[in-house]
């Protein structure tokens, strides 16, 4: 129980009233009434409060996505004859930030109300939800009472699965989101996929004149890619990879990117696996295809951490090279923090060409960035500024071989990071690289 604001000026002008009185003896016998009558009614509310109002049950999903707000309802219902006003709150969720808390409510008799707020994780993991807070005041409104209701609750926090959810439904629709650029892989000459008009643009050689006289329109022939194919996105969980940018790690901003490319995948009918390494291989999934091979995906990526070993990338592209035989376009997910990783990262995948297609995967680090270009105020401010530019001189010179020997190199901003690898795998599909 809690005073409120309304006791607490009573209070005060029980004080006032007993300087005046101090004064002004005659009014001795009206003060103490008066403080009899207050504390009498004091009692009363208090005694009117006992007793539970209220009951809380909670609704949450059983997985939420890392770095995205998830929706939590709370139903709270009135046991009592009278209204209640006040306000809800829910205990702190670990490693979670909460938007649309604490919330005003008022409860009609014998009534409900629904309390909807977002839950925003930060890291993967499993989840426990512990108890309701709520706070409304008395039948004279002379004290507030707090009421703690248990409404337990758990859930597990994996990568960004509703990423894919949103692309399957713009799919659905026939829409495309403006990042991604086109949601279908078109192929060359290999499978043909259906007929359709004809376009401006079209090359000759795919109409077909038969199906055109038929319906006495241009009719042309439209190929899909090839599918069947293996797609390995290989994770690197050392120490280098153990930064943050928008309040995710760069391993989450990692698996986020690389389940959405692997849905595409997938729904294209290609085969994707998972490989997570530092010092040593740390778990390996098989390219599979199908809804089972994107369950799988997820659930190997679901408590994925970074470590602090360094990265040892040619035992990583050593086990690869084991694991497969068939061509494949190997995803490599990585961050450079010095130029002897980077040294040793341009030797490793280079063993990678000819017989699979590497595309490496650069994270860049944005305070670097304006560490190289904020302008100087102090003498120090220069060598800062000279650090930066050296560390980005180097990382710029490794993507130049990188490329000029052959390898795919993406090297995006974290937040830019699943739309830029979407584009660039089905720029692979529609190229026919593979």
């Amino acid at each position: 129980m809690f005073p409120t604001k309304r006791l607490a000026m009573l209070g005060l002008v029980a004080v006032l009233g007993s300087i005046v009185a101090s004064f002004l003896r005659p009014l001795m016998p009206i003060l103490f009434a008066y403080d009899a009558a207050l504390v009498v009614l004091a009692l009363v509310d208090l005694a009117v409060q006992r007793g539970r109002r209220l009951e809380v049950e909670r609704t949450v999903a059983a997985i939420f996505s890392v770095g995205r707000g998830n929706v939590v309802d709370l139903v709270i219902r009135n046991q009592s004859r009278r209204v209640i006003r006040g306000t809800v709150d829910d205990d702190p969720v670990v490693d979670a930030t909460s938007t649309g808390l604490p919330a005003p409510i008022t409860i009609p008799p014998r009534g409900a109300v629904r309390v909807r707020y977002e839950l925003t994780p930060t890291r993967r993991g499993p989840r426990d939800f512990g108890s309701v807070g709520i706070r409304y005041g008395s039948w004279l409104g002379l004290v507030w009472r707090q009421e703690r209701i248990a409404a337990a609750a758990h859930t597990d926090v994996y990568p960004d699965v509703h990423a894919a959810r949103v692309l399957d439904m713009l799919r659905k629709q026939g829409r495309q989101d403006a990042r991604l650029g086109s949601l279908r892989v078109r192929g060359g000459d290999t499978e043909f996929e259906r007929l359709r008009p004809y376009q401006r643009g079209d090359e000759v050689r795919h109409i077909d004149w038969r199906a055109s006289a038929r319906r006495d329109d241009p009719t042309v022939r439209q190929y899909q890619a090839e599918s069947d194919q293996n797609v390995v996105f290989a994770i690197d969980v050392g120490r280098a990879m153990r930064g943050d940018s928008g309040g995710l790690t760069q391993v989450d901003h990692a698996l986020n990117a690389a389940l959405l490319a692997a849905d595409v995948a997938l729904r294209g009918g290609d085969k994707a696996g998972l490989l997570t390494f530092d010092s040593t291989p740390r778990s390996w999934l098989t390219p599979t295809g199908g809804r089972s091979g994107g369950r799988k995906l997820t659930r190997a990526a679901y408590a994925l951490e970074a470590g602090l070993d360094a990265t040892d990338f040619r035992s990583g592209m050593a086990f690869l090279q084991t694991q497969m035989r068939a061509r494949s376009l190997l995803v490599l997910f990585t961050n450079l923090i010095d130029a002897r990783s980077a040294k040793e990262l341009s030797s490793a995948v280079r063993s990678l060409l000819p017989r699979h297609l590497p595309l490496c995967v650069f994270m860049r680090d944005t305070d670097v960035e304006a560490l190289a270009t904020v302008p100087a105020r102090e003498a120090r401010d220069l060598y800062v500024r000279a650090a930066a530019a050296e560390s980005l001189s180097w990382r710029d010179d490794l993507i130049r071989s990188l490329r000029n020997s052959g390898v795919m190199v993406l090297d995006a901003k974290p937040e830019d990071l699943t739309p830029t690898l979407v584009k660039s795998y089905l720029e692979v599909k529609a190229r026919r690289l593979l």
